[in-house]
This record gives C-alpha cells, sequence and structure tokens, in this order.
C-alpha cells in the first residue's frame, strides 16, 4: 500500500499556480440507452462530454513570472480568456498519472471568500480565498493523460 508521499502541482498556462487549497474536477459522459420492444439495449444515443473543474485558492503572495496565483485567474475570469491547467506531479510516485492536461479553460464563476478577524483574537487570523468554478472545452484522453 502506497504511503502517499507525492506532491501535485497545479499550472495554469505552464506556469505554477500556488499557494493552491484544492483542485476538482468532474467529468460526465451521458450515454442514453435505447431500448425496442424486442430487444433492451439495441443502441445508444451519446451526448456531449462536459468537464468541470473547481480550485480554491488563498488570495495571498505576489503574482509574478515564475508563478500565479488568485490575481492571475480574476484577470483571466474577467477577461472572458482561455487558458490551459495541467495538474502534474511534482515529486514522490504515489499517483497513477504523470500529469492532466486541461485545454481551453473558461471561469464561469468566481467567488472570493468574506475577511474575517477571530473571534477571541480580535485580529485577523484567516486567509481569504477564492473560489473559481468554469469548464474544460477541449480534453482528449490519448494526448492529455500521461
Amino acid at each position: 500500500m502506497p504511503s502517499w508521499t507525492s506532491r501535485l502541482e497545479v499550472q495554469v498556462n505552464s506556469v505554477m499556480l500556488t499557494p493552491i487549497t484544492s483542485f476538482t474536477t468532474t467529468f460526465a459522459s451521458a450515454i442514453t440507452p435505447i431500448h425496442s420492444i424486442e430487444a433492451d439495449n439495441v443502441g445508444v444515443i451519446r451526448k456531449p462530454q462536459t468537464m468541470l473543474f473547481t480550485m480554491t485558492v488563498p488570495a495571498i503572495g505576489p503574482d509574478d513570472p515564475t508563478h500565479k496565483n488568485a490575481a492571475t485567474l480574476y484577470k483571466l475570469a474577467i477577461a472572458g480568456s482561455p487558458f490551459d491547467v495541467a495538474l502534474t506531479v511534482q515529486s514522490g510516485t504515489d499517483w497513477v498519472f504523470t500529469s492532466l492536461l486541461f485545454r481551453t479553460c473558461y471561469i464561469t464563476s468566481a467567488n472570493p471568500s468574506n475577511v474575517t478577524v477571530g473571534t477571541t483574537s480580535g485580529v485577523l487570523d484567516t486567509v481569504p480565498v477564492a473560489t473559481f468554478s468554469g469548464i474544460v472545452t477541449e480534453f482528449v484522453a490519448q494526448g492529455d493523460i500521461t
């Protein structure tokens, strides 16, 4: 049983996004069976595939040429610009993939959190985060999963 020592990295347009709290993808490939009065499952209707993502990014740190942060994602969202996202192994060997590439992504919503002050300390003790949701328009199993 692996001990899960791998570290993963999320990249936006080939530049590391950091810090990042979570990255989740959802893939749907709707297939409806076709039945007949003489037999079941005589065919299928394949509907378009859909791939969505959600990422949560703390709103801290500088945006510079070596890494990107929440500010980059806000700019992409406001401009409606397409971008690529890659999930890659930074270190370790526990993960089954080497990388997943999600091409031509668009942010469909951005949700910044509130800035809160700690209830017992009276000082800012939490980091504001931004949650971005989007759609992946290009993902090909043959070339984008390694």
